[in-house]
């Protein structure tokens, strides 16, 4: 079974100093400017994607943090944030 790839042609337009480091890069590594450009895109959307997982995971922190802060900021929980105290822990 083998697998294809398709390919899709587009214009992207460069600086000069941009181009001749893509030039010089493609060469450096023994590549098409094409594969540099793959390759480079590959890269920017896995960060794309760890970023995106990261805001989403801080979404998430900010919908729980008012339910947590119910749970927590309440008269019977009070009581266990003076636990040396209450345990008869001397201070240092």
């Amino acid at each position: 079974m083998s697998t294809s790839v398709s390919t899709v042609e587009r214009v992207v337009r460069l600086t000069v100093p941009q181009a001749q480091r893509l030039a010089s890069l493609a060469q450096a590594k023994q590549l098409s400017e094409d594969q540099v450009v793959s390759k480079a895109l590959d890269i920017l959307f896995s960060l794309t994607d760890v970023l995106n997982s990261q805001a989403e995971g801080q979404g998430w922190s900010i919908l729980s943090e008012a339910s947590l802060a119910r749970i927590w900021d309440n008269e019977l929980d009070a009581a266990y944030d003076n636990w040396q105290d209450l345990y008869g822990i001397p201070t240092r």
